[in-house]
C-alpha cells in the first residue's frame, strides 16, 4: 500500500510551452469557480485513480483506487473508497510467504464518514466484525485520492496553481499544464467544456535517504460531477473500535499506532 501524499504549498513556476498563460486567456472558464459550483449538500463526484511507483531496477509497484467523494457546502464531507496493490514480480513472490504483506496489497475498502474512518480487509478482526474504526486525522478528502499535492477540491489553491500554468483548447475543453518547483511535481489538468475537471496527471522524481530514484505517477479522472450521493457509516454491529483490537493482523508484531491514518 502507498502512503498517501499530505497536502503541501509550493512556488508555482512556468512551464515552458508556446501555448498562451492562462491568465491571459478570455475564453476557458475558471476550473476552480466550477469546482466551488459543485459543492452541495448530498451530492458528489466519482473518482478513478492508478498510481505508479517506478524505481531505478526498473521495478514499479501500481494502486488501483476508486472512490465517491461527497460534497457539501464548503468542499469534501465524506467518501467511500477502494483500492488494491498490483505488485510486480518480486513482490508478488514475497506476498505468497508474507502475510502481511499480502494483506497490505488488498483489496481493501475506506470509509470517511462523520469523523471516523473506518477500514476494511486489512486488519484481523473478530468474527462477526469486517470494519475497524477510529477517529479520522486527516482531511476527507486524503482518503479520496492519492493527489494531495494537487488538490482540486481546494478553490483557492486551484486558483493559485493555474495562475502560473499554461492553457489551450482541446477537444471538449481545455488543457493546463504546469509544475510545483519545490515539489519537484509536473501536473496535466483537463477540464471540460465548462471548466470542472477530467483528469489530472502528475509525475514527481523523488530520491530516498538511500539516494534511491522512483518516479511517482498518478492518473486520477473524476466523472459524474453532481451525482446525488449520501455516504452513510458501516452497520454499527460489522464495526469494532481500532483501539479494541488486541492484535490487528493477527500476529506478534506490535500494533502501528499511525497505521490507519497513514496509509503507507
Amino acid at each position: 500500500m502507498r502512503r498517501w501524499l499530505a497536502l503541501a504549498a509550493a512556488t508555482l513556476i512556468t512551464s515552458v510551452s508556446t501555448a498562451v498563460p492562462a491568465t491571459a486567456q478570455t475564453g476557458p472558464p475558471d476550473p476552480a469557480q466550477a469546482v466551488k459550483r459543485q459543492f452541495r449538500a448530498q451530492h458528489g463526484v466519482q473518482i478513478a485513480e492508478i498510481s505508479r511507483m517506478i524505481f531505478k531496477d526498473a521495478t514499479s509497484t501500481r494502486d488501483r483506487l476508486a472512490s465517491r467523494l461527497q460534497l457539501g457546502s464548503a468542499g469534501p464531507v465524506a467518501v467511500d473508497t477502494s483500492m488494491h496493490s498490483v505488485l510486480d514480480a518480486k513482490s508478488a513472490k514475497a506476498a505468497e510467504t508474507n502475510e502481511l504483506l499480502a494483506d497490505l496489497a488488498g483489496p481493501f475498502q475506506m470509509s470517511a464518514v462523520g469523523g471516523y474512518l473506518y477500514i476494511s480487509g486489512v486488519y484481523s478482526l473478530p468474527q462477526g466484525k469486517t470494519w475497524s474504526r477510529s477517529a479520522l486525522l486527516r482531511p476527507v478528502v486524503d482518503y479520496a485520492s492519492q493527489q494531495a499535492t494537487v488538490n482540486v477540491f481546494d478553490p483557492a489553491a486551484l486558483k493559485t496553481l493555474l495562475r502560473g500554468a499554461t492553457v489551450k483548447p482541446v477537444s471538449g475543453g481545455f488543457f493546463y499544464q504546469g509544475t510545483l518547483a519545490k515539489s519537484k511535481i509536473s501536473w496535466r489538468l483537463w477540464t471540460d467544456a465548462t471548466g470542472l475537471p477530467k483528469r489530472l496527471l502528475t509525475n514527481k522524481r523523488v530520491v530516498d535517504e538511500n539516494r534511491l530514484t522512483k518516479i511517482e505517477r498518478i492518473d486520477t479522472r473524476y466523472t459524474d460531477w453532481g451525482m446525488p450521493l449520501v455516504v452513510v457509516p458501516p452497520p454499527a454491529d460489522e464495526v469494532i473500535d481500532y483501539g479494541d483490537l488486541e492484535d490487528p493482523f493477527g500476529s506478534s508484531e506490535p500494533k502501528p499506532k499511525e497505521l490507519i491514518n497513514t496509509v503507507q
